[in-house]
């Protein structure tokens, strides 16, 4: 491959001669045959040097004609040291870049430094003038991390070094409630696509010095800012260094959204149902840090995860506890029984009408029997056929733009399942079915569990065309066993009834009163077992007749 790239350096040098007699400058610059990791392998190798032309060439050389390039020249103090400030227009804010062009400029201070020592106005202007936060870098990866992160370096001429500064400043989106996780009684912030936004949201609701926040650069083209924030005291020790080393491990070009971190961390990868938890609600991941969790924030998504996870996070709402104590339990009962009612329902449909006719009552099956008159397919191909039919339908609406796409799925099915009734396709019981089954999915409020139930209902369909009602119960009990088998970073996925945790059933199925809640997962906040003191059970006054009516009397005397 080597041979074959000289060659064609060698026919086509005389064209880029050619050019270069032309003046076409930016034609010869461009033509560079390196492939990505030659180009990353020299630019490990290139220190930053005293002249300060050399390193602006090196800079351009490597960045190329990039017209969001900036480099502004400037001369420093009385001396009129040269330097240049150079950074990436539309990522700086442009108040604190021109103050610091403002401060390098002035001629007020004298710093007695004579024309062979010119080198020492960096310390000067690094030590008196910059404020805030500066550091230095000496090489050009440094040099463009800085840069690319919004940041200015300043070289000065004579100094083999840069100064970095912050000056980050670009356009975000404002703070929102997320479209995704609506609730109804609640918070109405939402994460954005800044991770320092993202983590000052979390800092405003725990306010405490003991929450912790490490970062690192994991992506070796997009360099992409990964967080990840914990209550030290409270997260276990194993679960933090088991997820530094597998972030560690993480070697790859590009991390464009916390979906790629995800696959790279999460346990069981073949799994269907997610063993780390997603959120683009602050005060979730917030309750999640009170657990003993660990949230990961990413820059450039809204999306943060939260782990360990375990089986039940993913069917609780913020609802759940901002509504009082019945409201927040039937919610949360309604929630699960609709789940088990989107895997179960269409499966145990198909079983009960193939197999288990007896099961029904005379009336009801007759009725049934009678709308299936002149249908041509089996009843699993009815139902295949409607729930393929309503995916579609589905996913459309989602891609589609928001002002139509839920007209198109509500019109779509409606005039589908109507017209496939009509034309003797499908039977009315089918589309009943179908379509409670659809309702109910739309209760899970995580989108990833949700799908996970969408997919399970199939294998549960053909399981019960196969075998009946064995084949359902056959298909329960796989799941209860995969469920039991799954850990999410040596945590039980299906804790606390697998293993049976008994203190935890207190915000499992039912949520208890908060005064009842005094203790924290047993697995997950171990370390500090006690959330707050008991006794708290509201009591209201008691009062004493006798004695209010005895002091009524001596008033009286």
């Amino acid at each position: 491959m080597r041979t074959v790239v000289k060659l064609l350096k060698r026919l086509r040098a005389p064209f880029s001669k050619k050019k270069n007699k032309r003046g076409d400058k930016s034609r010869s610059d461009t033509m560079d045959f390196r492939d990505i990791g030659q180009r990353e392998a020299d630019v490990k190798k290139t220190p930053l040097v005293s002249s300060l032309d050399e390193n602006l060439r090196r800079v351009k050389e490597t960045i190329g004609n990039s017209y969001d390039l900036s480099v502004r020249y400037s001369l420093a103090g009385p001396e009129k040291v040269p330097c240049a400030f150079i950074y990436i227009d539309g990522l700086v804010d442009s108040t604190t870049k021109e103050d610091m062009l403002r401060v390098v400029n002035i001629d007020t201070f004298k710093t007695g430094i004579k024309e062979l020592h010119r080198g020492e106005i960096y310390e000067t202007v690094k030590n008196r003038l910059l404020t805030g936060e500066v550091r230095e870098a000496e090489d050009l990866p440094a040099l463009f991390d800085a840069i690319f992160l919004g940041d200015t370096a300043l070289i000065f001429d004579g100094t083999a070094k840069a100064i970095i500064f912050q000056t980050r400043g670009w356009e975000t989106r404002n703070i929102d409630e997320p479209a995704a996780e609506i609730t109804i009684r609640g918070q109405r912030e939402g994460f954005v696509e800044n991770i320092r936004t993202n983590t000052s949201l979390i800092r405003r609701r725990i306010r405490t010095p003991n929450l912790w926040i490490e970062n690192l650069i994991i992506g070796n083209l997009t360099k992409t800012e990964v967080a990840f924030a914990y209550i030290k005291g409270l997260a276990g020790e194993e679960v933090l260094g088991e997820l530094r080393s597998r972030l560690g491990r993480i070697d790859t070009d590009s991390i464009l959204e916390s979906g790629y971190i995800e696959e790279f961390i999460r346990d069981s990868s073949f799994s269907p149902f997610p063993t780390i938890f997603r959120t683009e609600r602050p005060d979730r991941v917030a309750a999640a840090l009170l657990e003993g969790r660990v949230a990961i924030f990413t820059n450039g998504t809204p999306f943060v995860l939260v782990l360990p996870a375990d089986f039940m996070i993913f069917l609780q709402a913020p609802d759940d506890y901002n509504e009082p104590w019945p409201i927040g339990s039937l919610l949360r009962i309604l929630r699960l029984l609709s789940f088990l009612v989107a895997i179960f329902l269409p499966g145990v449909y198909v079983s009960v009408l193939n197999f288990h006719q007896e099961l029904l009552p005379t009336p009801l099956f007759l009725t049934i029997q009678s709308t299936r008159e002149g249908i041509p397919f089996p009843v699993v191909a009815e139902i295949v056929l409607m729930d393929v039919t309503f995916e579609i339908l589905r996913e459309a609406g989602v891609r589609l733009p928001r002002a139509i796409g839920t007209a198109i799925s509500i019109v779509g099915a409606l005039i589908l399942g109507d017209a496939a009734i009509r034309a003797g396709l499908v039977s009315p019981g089918v589309v009943i079915i179908v379509a409670f089954t659809a309702i109910a999915s739309f209760t899970n409020p995580v989108f990833s569990m949700a799908i996970t139930g969408r997919m399970l209902r199939f294998i549960m369909i053909f399981l019960g065309a196969a075998f009946g009602l064995l084949g359902v119960q056959l298909g329960l009990l796989l799941l209860l066993v995969h469920l039991v088998s799954l850990r999410s970073f040596g945590y039980p996925y299906f804790a606390p009834f697998g293993p049976f945790i008994k203190q935890d059933l207190k915000d499992a199925v039912i949520r208890g009163f908060w005064w009842q809640m005094t203790r924290r997962p047993k697995l997950m906040g171990f370390q500090e077992p006690e959330r707050q003191r008991t006794g708290q059970m509201p009591r209201p006054p008691r009062w004493d007749r006798n004695s209010n009516e005895d002091k009524k009397g001596g008033e009286g005397r």
